[in-house]
């Protein structure tokens, strides 16, 4: 018989709501409660799910028996001190991206995960889209011959509010357009055409009053000899959907937010172009409105971390793979303030 989860949320914003409305879909999985120190996303967060309770007190949220899965979806910079918490109170993990702002702060969660026999799992959604699958799966089999570029064009727009917060902060978002907006592509970019070994960026605030970037630019060199380049932006009015793209010489795959929207191989029959092409919707348009994330992958994600606490498996996306990104972004961070090229693994990512 398989085991109803209940599940804790740490942070009652935006992107919880998205958790929440994919914590209802999943038959095995009930939201208990929400812990959030303000009141007023609180409260207001229990009017939209009903029989979840609010509490601003950590230590009783975390003692509570009937939670066995806490997902932190609070500001980036506070990640790694809640869930640590969480994990030393015997909770799987669930952790918004980024895992934290700094890969040390990243490995602190590892670590917790590992010594407490805790699952974790980071949130990256587009690995549970079936067009990512398609795309990993021609590449592994060479079907795009030799693999010569692969480029992630994240051409987004956020407004002077969404800026009024903590976003764009280097100790609650780490920084900006690239750690928060282009980390999914950034990931995408990793896992199909990764590892990364060398990067040179240059980032910028251009359009916005802030301490991080909402422009930024990088050159990447895989350790397959393909050339890369990552455009990450918030400047970028009215914002277009996100591209992840893979050239190799013998096809050409794109990406838009996740889906497939390029089919080019040169053994690619015409039933087979049709096929992928229409796997999956699109859903969404968050390169322009924040609020408007979906949360059907989240759902799988969560379903996945669920199936691997059942098993007694690894998730799908576990703390070692969501710190791949955060890596790259922080060489390009690096990078812009040494004006140099960066070579991974980083030994430190402190600027």
């Amino acid at each position: 018989m398989v085991k109803d989860y209940g599940i804790g949320l740490i942070g009652a914003g935006n992107i919880a709501r998205v958790h929440a409305a994919a914590i209802e879909e999943i038959p095995n999985a009930h939201l208990v409660s929400v812990y959030d120190t303000f009141e007023a996303a609180g409260r207001a967060f229990t009017e939209m799910f009903s029989g979840v309770e609010w509490t601003s007190d950590l230590v009783a949220f975390l003692a509570r028996d009937d939670i066995d899965v806490v997902n932190v979806c609070t500001p980036s910079g506070t990640h790694a001190q809640l869930a640590v918490e969480a994990a030393r109170a015997g909770k799987h993990l669930i952790v918004e991206k980024p895992l934290d702002v700094t890969l040390a702060k990243a490995d602190q969660i590892i670590a917790a995960a590992q010594e407490n026999g805790v699952k974790l799992t980071g949130i990256f959604p587009y690995r549970f889209r079936h067009g990512i699958h398609k795309a990993k799966e021609a590449i592994e089999q060479g079907r795009l011959g030799r693999l010569v570029m692969a480029d992630a064009y994240v051409k987004w727009y956020r407004s002077d509010e969404y800026y009024r917060g903590w976003h764009g902060t280097w100790a609650l978002d780490g920084g900006g357009a690239l750690i928060n907006q282009s980390i999914h592509n950034i990931d995408v970019l990793q896992l199909l055409a990764g590892p990364v070994v060398s990067v040179f960026g240059h980032i910028a605030a251009l359009a916005h009053d802030i301490e991080a970037e909402d422009t930024a630019s990088a050159l990447l060199t895989f350790a397959n000899g393909a050339m890369g380049v990552i455009q990450g932006a918030t400047s970028c009015w009215p914002g277009d959907p996100a591209h992840a793209e893979f050239h190799g010489t013998r096809g050409t795959i794109v990406l838009e937010e996740g889906r497939i929207a390029r089919w080019d191989l040169e053994d690619a029959t015409d039933e087979e172009k049709e096929a992928v092409m229409t796997l999956e919707q699109r859903e969404g348009h968050a390169f322009n409105d924040p609020a408007a994330i979906a949360h059907t992958t989240h759902r799988r994600q969560i379903e996945d971390l669920l199936s691997a606490i059942e098993e007694d498996r690894a998730p799908r996306v576990t703390g070692i793979e969501a710190r791949k990104a955060i890596e790259i972004i922080r060489a390009v961070y690096l990078s812009s303030a040494r004006k140099d090229v960066v070579h991974l693994p980083l030994v430190d990512d402190e600027a």
